[in-house]
């Protein structure tokens, strides 16, 4: 073997052409399946961090405080039972005033996870009552940043929120609380006093863990006991409520799996063009080295012992490609961070860890094998005495060139495959891209501010704030500002039962619908179009009449062929019955994203709120400049009213727009450059196909042309051989299309699996291809000399 492998790093030495061609063919193949695999690694197939990660689970809908603490008393399948709500909080502790990502958790949240400070102590049970001290654990991160990883932090303080919060503990390296990324964390009861003891505030994300001897099954049939028996005891807030469990990974990665394994599948297609390509290079490879391997097998050389060698070089080869590939599987993982969307899960794992260097290595050994042992096995066919007779001339045989006709073919399938899949997905996002938001995002800036409850915690000091901010930052020469409470497609969601004057539902059965409160003309400045009606005045205050605009799905929901105008409706939990009476109608806004209808929806006047506890929003300001011009006027307009307020979330509204299309952006970008990947493969394996058939022909064509035969009949000749090829590649891939397409069905909008147009248009693009592929070749075979060819014969 080691003979084997000097002599076989010999011969890649003597032909540095051939190495280099073939190393980088696999090099691109191996390197795309790594850097996906990475991901596949980081988000589907590592343990969560947590102890014994398998007995976590979690639920599908959010839960309040008091259900949970109930769930934890009765149920005899949880060992634990935790939740968390994220909510920032102001820090005044630095220059500028800003905001930390704050994490607001139950007593049982980290001994749930089974997760220990790594200084100090984490929060029980015993923290989170109300009337507890005011206490925080940082993160590893923020106990770099604020106190440089001083050892000596434990009791120092906070300044967060208006209140002092005193450090009790910091968290692991790396920790990361699931589908969260808060900064520190405290007790719930104490940041959260008006909505932890309501039982029909359902905010919190709820993890469970299971006794070592309860599976999912037997947890999920208790569960449902458990509702039953909260929907008798309060059927205001939980009649109808339904506790889904899911394991804790699977509800992590979501919807993200499918995309994640069909991105998968679509680079191991590419690596298997690669294969293809280099298996293409090693029969021809075996082809010019008829002469060596006749004289070898003449002296003597079995059939094993061959190809044993030409074996051994083809796994020195294929090393060498996946040696390569780490590099560009490192570029490509960096690539995929730049293009991330922001709902991708477990970015923080993503690397070149230990398993993804061993699947690199393991895909570099078995394309070595798998894809050098039938270029092996023809190039041990020989006749010796037929082979020795014709030299270095030796022809092809019938049965080599056939597999390299199929490996052309099947190269061809699959990427029209591919290219039909991105074709799909762009078409898509161009559909996306033209959707009316029910809108006019030009122009607009947005910014998120949040009053603290310490100092902003009575309504009229909260409705004094926000006018006094308002008229500031409409100070601002050439400017109109507003303030919404839930931005259109920013992923803001707040809704609420509710019920319409005459409905006589019984509790827990009210319709659902989306509320949002304003403040300004906002329909004018967010040119949303009022159908009927009228907007809101600045009489429509504390002391008026509750009034309300209702957009148009809620009008085809719940009024159907009537005028609702004039119409009262209220919140079904109300406890003061409080009409609200429908005074306009609005266009829909694709609010969730370009791709979701718009849900009923009710605005209010923010001075009509009525909630203390609805402290948020957004100033939307439109203005005749770009974004970053108006910025700095604005901030300083609005700490102009209060200097220590932190302003978040500072955007341009074309960037909210596409931040709500990052998913599908990343989807599109990623399949479209395996596709072109596929294309790029696939035409230089034509290519270098249709060469090597004009080299082996140059005699048969120098002699045609010496009888009488056009340069047309030459090119039609080569030409005709290669597309013949492509045709029936290209007929393959769509039929494999028209099947594997179907899976994309819910990445798609505006356009069927089976888009004629997609379909046809993949179908020239790579014929064209194949054509220019065939052409260089077919051009080179008509400069053949026929004086010299006949002379040869």
């Amino acid at each position: 073997m080691w003979q084997d492998i000097i002599f076989g790093v010999r011969m890649l030495l003597r032909r540095p052409g051939f190495t280099g061609i073939a190393v980088l063919t696999l090099a691109l193949g191996i390197g795309a399946n790594t850097a996906i695999f990475s991901v596949i690694n980081a988000v589907l197939l590592k343990p969560l961090p947590y102890d014994r990660p398998e007995q976590l689970i979690t639920t599908r809908y959010n839960q309040s405080v008091p259900d949970l603490r109930d769930l934890r008393a009765w149920s005899q399948s949880f060992a634990e039972v935790g939740g968390i709500n994220q909510q920032p909080l102001d820090y005044t502790g630095s220059s500028e005033p800003q905001q930390l990502l704050v994490g607001h958790v139950t007593g049982g949240f980290f001994a749930t996870l089974g997760v220990s400070a790594r200084l100090g102590r984490s929060l029980t049970f015993d923290d989170d009552k109300p009337g507890g001290a005011m206490i925080a654990v940082l993160s590893d991160t923020l106990w770099q940043q604020l106190f440089s990883r001083d050892p000596n932090v434990i009791g120092k303080t906070l300044p967060l929120g208006g209140n002092s919060f005193t450090v009790v503990g910091v968290m692991p390296a790396g920790f990361k609380a699931p589908r969260d990324n808060s900064q520190l964390w405290v007790p719930i009861h104490i940041t959260n006093p008006e909505a932890a003891p309501h039982r029909g505030v359902h905010f919190l994300h709820t993890y469970l863990r299971l006794n070592p001897d309860v599976t999912l099954q037997q947890a999920t049939t208790e569960m449902q006991v458990l509702d039953k028996r909260l929907a008798d005891l309060y059927p205001a807030e939980n009649k109808n409520r339904r506790t889904i469990l899911l394991p804790l990974l699977e509800r992590i990665v979501g919807d993200t799996t499918t995309i994640l394994w069909i991105l998968f599948g679509a680079v191991g297609l590419v690596l298997l063009i690669a294969c293809a390509n280099y298996a293409n290079l090693l029969l021809v490879r075996g082809a010019t080295r008829q002469q060596e391997i006749t004289v070898r097998v003449a002296l003597g050389a079995g059939q094993r012992r061959v190809m044993q060698q030409i074996l051994t070089e083809s796994v020195l080869l294929s090393l060498l490609g996946g040696l390569v590939g780490l590099l560009f599987a490192q570029w490509g993982v960096e690539l995929l961070l730049a293009l991330k969307p922001a709902n991708l899960p477990r970015l923080e794992s993503i690397g070149l860890d230990g398993r993804v260097l061993g699947f690199a290595l393991g895909v570099s050994v078995l394309t070595g094998i798998l894809f050098g042992l039938a270029p092996a096995w023809s190039a041990t066919q020989v006749n010796i005495s037929e082979a020795l007779k014709e030299g270095e001339r030796g022809g092809v045989g019938v049965a080599r060139h056939r597999m390299r006709s199929s490996l052309i073919v099947l190269e061809v399938a699959m990427a029209c495959l591919l290219l039909v899949g991105a074709g799909l997905l762009i078409k898509s996002f161009w559909h996306l891209r033209t959707v009316q938001p029910g809108f006019n995002p030009n122009n607009l800036t947005t910014m998120r501010v949040n009053l603290p409850e310490k100092r902003y915690k009575e309504i009229p000091k909260q409705s004094q704030y926000r006018q006094a901010m308002l008229a500031a930052v409409n100070e601002v020469p050439n400017v109109q500002a507003v303030l919404v409470s839930e931005l259109p497609l920013s992923g803001d969601s707040l809704n609420h039962d509710f019920t319409r004057e005459g409905w006589k539902l019984p509790v827990g059965e009210e319709p659902n619908v989306e509320t949002r409160s304003i403040e300004g003309d906002y329909f004018q400045v967010m040119q949303i179009p009022l159908r009927a009606g009228r907007a809101f005045t600045p009489h429509d205050n504390e002391s008026a009449p509750l009034v309300g605009i209702v957009n148009e799905a809620l009008v085809r929901q719940h009024f159907p062929n009537e005028n609702p105008l004039g119409k009262r409706v209220r919140w079904a939990r109300d406890e003061q019955n409080q009409w609200i009476t429908i005074v306009g109608i609005v266009g829909d806004v694709r609010h969730f994203g370009l791709d979701a209808p718009e849900e009923p929806a009710l605005y209010t006047p923010y001075r009509q709120s009525g909630r203390e506890w609805k402290r948020w929003m957004t100033v939307v300001v439109r203005g005749p400049q770009a974004a970053p011009m108006l910025t700095a006027a604005i901030k300083t307009a609005i700490w102009k009213i209060d200097p220590n307020l932190p302003i978040t979330k500072v955007l341009a509204m074309s960037e909210v727009m596409a931040e709500s299309l990052a998913e599908r952006r990343f989807n599109m970008l990623l399949l479209s450059l395996f596709a072109a990947l596929a294309m790029a493969l696939a035409g230089v394996g034509i290519y270098g196909v249709m060469s090597f058939v004009v080299a082996q022909r140059a005699r048969e064509i120098g002699i045609r042309m010496a009888l009488g035969a056009q340069l047309r009949d030459v090119l039609r000749l080569v030409m005709g051989q290669g597309l013949r090829l492509a045709l029936f590649g290209i007929g393959l891939g769509l039929m494999g299309a028209f099947a594997a397409t179907r899976l994309l069905k819910s990445l798609l909008f505006g356009v069927t699996a089976t888009d004629p147009l997609i379909f046809l248009g993949i179908s020239g693009l790579l014929l064209t291809i194949a054509m220019l592929a065939c052409y260089i070749p077919a051009r080179r075979a008509t400069k053949v000399d026929p004086m010299i060819a006949l002379r040869t014969e």
